[in-house]
């Protein structure tokens, strides 16, 4: 009998635990006399899994005796009369808010639950089904009906809050008209408490410094009051936050009254001060800025507030940018270096270079307007302007990330070594650059020959090197340090004018002084241009040597401009015009010529071995 009854109690049980949650929607009451019934048998019983069943029963019973869920609290607009009664009423509108999000966070776990539940109760029953001498009612399917049943009280009283928050959110809208709030003096009010929770948060570290040093001292005694002095402390943080919040509600509520623009700016100030608080009374008020702003979306307009909402966004997600940008990635010299620090040293140092850029233009520019500025002085001031704005830059760079310049005293040391041994060649070279800015014996434009195969235009100079542009438009990079150490031919360093060299030779027997007459009257009477009329510089024809073959001329001859600097080009238009003057003149030009003179005796032995022959 004892067996048939536990049978029949788990048909009951496994009815009304059903995986459909409709049984119990529809057929709670059906059930209900049920529970009372398999209690009152079971009562008796004494053992785990009965004490168990006993106590799910006993809530089940509890549960489906239930018509309603919990109270809510409905506020009634005849009652808020002054401003501290629409406070309360307020409080209570973030109460249902607080009470929601609650109430779905534990739906949340009823769920997780009753899916791991429905999965054990199937397991169980396939494993049962062969074991019909187990008539014993599950502890998982009473479970499964508590939870269920449970879920369903929580979804009705999840309904009835939220019905209430609809009527209470009108019943809030309706009152704040006629209602008139104190805002008197809330600025005044706001810098005294932002200034008495800031000395607490100091006196709060402070303390907590002291606790970590008695931690250190082993002194149990010294930190348990300490942590008293701490939590008294924090409390009247929270009560100062408290009353902040609620003086600065009424200044929440007057701009929810006229529709101000400013109740964004309180809503910030409410949040700071909320901000302040410890983590425990902070989760009390986290419902309270929802509840705000579902105020302000139905008076003020569901725009404004996502636009507050999307600018607050953008705040918080700077601030949240900006904080992991000041966060450090290492160390110099006990200075903790940032992201930040180092993308300003960066901008720094880029900031240098774009105003020694700005700086070389501007240069160029009036250099085109002053007419005393030769071309070699705008180079220098380029130059010299722009490096010192890069090493100025350079510096600031430095500075700007905290680094201190005597620490690299050392490194500067160290670095010296390396300079005198593998970085010589550049230091001279710089050196002499500076040395050849400032002396001038070098310009822009200058003709320089540095060896009889190496000769052209000075077409830049720069810190370590000249740039020579040769008559063949190759630019040959030579380092400074060339034209101090060795000797080098500046053709126009004080003007452009030089005298040319062009020999030429004529036969022996030839009348010396025709050959200078014809020579220099065919120059004078040709279009190649040489200084004709400067009296110091007149052409000339000179006799320089009687060589084996030839007696040995030149025509000294003064030029200037592109004839100076194209030496080859000018000494080709003297030789040919000699040519063809020597020419005209039947002046014979010589060549080598070898006379041979057979000796005597071999004379007169030839002529013996003739005659025998």
């Amino acid at each position: 009998m004892k067996s048939l009854f536990f049978l029949v109690i788990s048909s009951c049980f496994l009815y009304a635990a059903s995986l459909e949650t409709k049984l119990l929607d529809e057929n709670s009451t059906k059930i209900y006399p049920l529970y009372l019934s398999a209690l009152e048998k079971i009562k008796n019983e004494d053992n785990a899994t009965i004490q168990l069943q006993k106590s799910l029963l006993a809530r089940l019973i509890e549960l489906a005796g239930k018509s309603e869920g919990n109270s809510v609290t409905l506020l009634v607009y005849d009652k808020i009369k002054n401003s501290q009664d629409y406070l309360q009423a307020f409080y209570a509108y973030v109460e249902n808010f607080t009470e929601r999000k609650s109430i779905k966070n534990e739906l949340k776990q009823k769920e997780e639950k009753i899916a791991y539940l429905k999965n054990q109760i199937f397991a169980s029953d396939e494993n049962e089904s062969a074991e019909s001498n187990k008539t014993l009612p599950s502890v998982m399917q009473l479970q499964y009906a508590f939870y269920v049943k449970s879920q369903e009280k929580l979804q009705e009283h999840q309904e009835k809050l939220k019905e209430a928050k609809e009527k209470n959110l009108k019943v809030l809208l309706q009152a704040v008209e006629p209602i008139a709030f104190d805002t008197k003096d809330i600025k005044k009010n706001t810098e005294e408490t932002s200034k008495k929770l800031k000395d607490l948060y100091l006196e709060r570290e402070g303390l907590e410094i002291e606790k970590e040093k008695f931690g250190l001292l082993g002194d149990a005694q010294g930190i348990e009051r300490l942590e008293k002095k701490i939590k008294k402390a924090s409390e009247e943080i929270n009560t100062i936050a408290e009353a902040a919040i609620r003086k600065s509600l009424n200044g929440f509520f007057a701009a929810l009254k006229e529709k101000n623009q400013n109740i964004f700016s309180v809503k910030e100030e409410i949040k700071n001060y909320m901000a302040s608080m410890t983590p425990g009374k902070q989760r009390s008020y986290a419902n309270m800025l929802d509840a705000m702003d579902k105020l302000i979306s139905e008076r003020i307009g569901t725009t404004k507030v996502l636009a507050e909402q999307t600018k607050e966004g953008v705040v918080l997600l700077g601030k949240d940018i900006l904080e992991k940008l000041h966060y450090p990635l290492f160390g110099v010299n006990k200075k903790q270096i940032s992201t930040l620090d180092l993308l300003l040293a960066l901008f720094i140092f880029l900031f240098g270079l774009l105003l020694a850029s700005l700086y070389r233009r501007y240069i160029k520019r009036i250099s085109s307007k002053v007419k005393n500025l030769s071309l070699s002085s705008q180079v220098i001031l380029s130059n010299v302007g722009s490096y010192f704005i890069i090493i100025v830059s350079f510096f600031v760079m430095l500075k700007t990330i905290g680094l201190d310049l005597s620490s690299f005293t050392v490194i500067a040391g160290a670095l010296s070594v390396g300079i005198g041994f593998g970085l010589q060649n550049i230091i001279a070279n710089f050196i002499s650059g500076i040395i050849l800015f400032f002396e001038k014996s070098i310009k822009i434009g200058d003709f320089l020959q540095i060896s009889d195969t190496l000769r052209g235009r000075v077409s830049d100079i720069r810190m370590r090197s000249i740039i020579i542009r040769t008559n063949d438009n190759i630019d040959v990079i030579v380092p400074n340090q060339t034209f101090i150490q060795e000797q080098v031919i500046n053709w126009t360093l004080s003007d452009d004018i030089r005298r040319m060299h062009v020999p030429f030779g004529v036969a022996y027997g030839s009348d010396i002084d025709n050959v200078k007459t014809v020579i220099l009257d065919a120059l004078e009477k040709s279009d190649i241009e040489y200084i004709r009329y400067d009296k110091e510089k007149q052409p000339q024809v000179v006799m320089k040597a009687m060589s084996a073959s030839s007696v040995d001329f030149e025509l000294w001859v003064w030029v200037h401009g592109d004839n100076t600097v194209k030496p080859s080009g000018t000494m080709d238009s003297f030789l040919v015009l000699l040519y063809k003057t020597l020419y005209a003149h039947r002046i014979e030009i010589p060549f080598p010529q070898l006379d041979v003179h057979i000796h005597k005796i071999i004379k007169e032995k030839l002529e013996a071995d003739k005659k025998e022959n």
